[in-house]
């Protein structure tokens, strides 16, 4: 059947009758849009979980209705999960035990020989994890779909950026997070997830920064985004002020916009919202973007005519129940309308 046939005879008022993303008809290479699960958290630094944020958001999908007033034949893209590879998984999670006997050993000021050979260990193993990824990015982007990477912590991201400039060239980025993540290195792991911009700067994967909804970070963190010119900082703090002040969202959007180059890769770290929509995230900050004033911003963007080549979904924590999932699942099918 072809998927002509699918969209013909697809009913999407129904509830999910398949275990695909989002109970959507559709193979593998009838849809234009590939969600890459990265099951990665090796160097968390507080709560652990997002490991397993693909999985459960796939299996909360089911529950999304599938109208978007601003899309809505958005669903007849199609929207394809690659599987989890367990494998990945597993050495996630025996790595992650490691780590925690390497941060104990850190914190109290006691890393010797043998936590050393752990750290060393990590940052190689979390290399050929991002090797890995940038491989199974690229045969995604080759194949022409749109790519978005579902982590895992942050971290992930590094691997979809790297086969995104390969594939794009020139692009900027732009990150909701409620961290900067610019440190050289958290706790000695090079590639923690509090390094992620840091190390697509220093790459040169992308010509500009632009973070929205920053509220916490260090003052080697602050002083980085002050020194280089390619990075620009919206705060928490500095956007409600001028709300408080008279300034409408629609303006905050616009002073975001114009900071902006034609193409872009949105980078989505859950704690960048009011943590209200992500209580289980590893690392939750009061304050952050509610869910309209992310979407409101998404379309502000796209009305201007750039282009979001790709993204990425990270942090998400199933915690208790499913509200995390749920909510993940419902950013990832905004995000999924507004690819170019």
């Amino acid at each position: 059947m072809s998927k002509q046939d699918k969209i013909r005879l697809f009913d999407p008022n129904e509830p999910a009758l398949n275990d695909h993303l989002f109970g959507l008809p559709f193979d593998e290479d009838e849809c234009d849009i590939h969600v890459l699960p990265a099951p990665w958290e090796v160097t968390v630094s507080y709560g652990a979980g997002t490991a397993e944020g693909p999985e459960e958001i796939a299996a909360a999908s089911g529950q999304v209705d599938l109208y978007d007033e601003r899309f809505p034949e958005g669903w007849q893209r199609g929207i394809w999960m690659h599987e989890v590879d367990e494998g990945w998984a597993k050495k996630s999670a025996d790595l992650r035990g490691q780590a925690t006997t390497y941060i104990e050993a850190y914190e109290r000021d006691e890393v010797e020989a043998a936590e050393l050979k752990i750290l060393d260990r990590i940052n190689d193993e979390c290399g050929n994890f991002h090797r890995w990824v940038e491989r199974k990015s690229k045969q995604i982007l080759d194949a022409d779909k749109r790519l978005i990477l579902l982590g895992g912590d942050h971290s992930t991201s590094l691997g979809a950026l790297r086969a995104s400039k390969a594939k794009y060239g020139d692009f900027g980025i732009l990150q909701i997070d409620a961290h900067a993540d610019l440190r050289p290195a958290y706790e000695g792991f090079e590639y923690s997830h509090a390094s992620i911009m840091y190390n697509a700067l220093n790459e040169d994967l992308a010509s500009s920064l632009t973070i929205v909804g920053l509220r916490d970070y260090c003052h080697q963190e602050a002083d980085f985004i002050a020194q280089d010119s390619r990075v620009t900082a919206f705060t928490d703090h500095g956007m409600k002020k001028v709300m408080y002040d008279g300034q409408t969202w629609s303006r905050v959007c616009r002073n975001i916009i114009d900071t902006l180059p034609e193409n872009l890769y949105l980078s989505v770290d859950i704690d960048g919202l009011d943590p209200s929509l992500c209580p289980g995230t590893g690392t939750p900050v009061p304050g952050g973007l509610s869910m309209s004033e992310f979407i409101y911003l998404l379309d502000a963007i796209v009305a201007t005519g750039r282009k979001i080549i790709g993204a990425d979904l990270v942090e998400v924590v199933p915690g208790e129940g499913q509200w995390d999932a749920n909510v993940g699942a419902r950013v990832l099918w905004s995000i999924s309308h507004r690819l170019a």
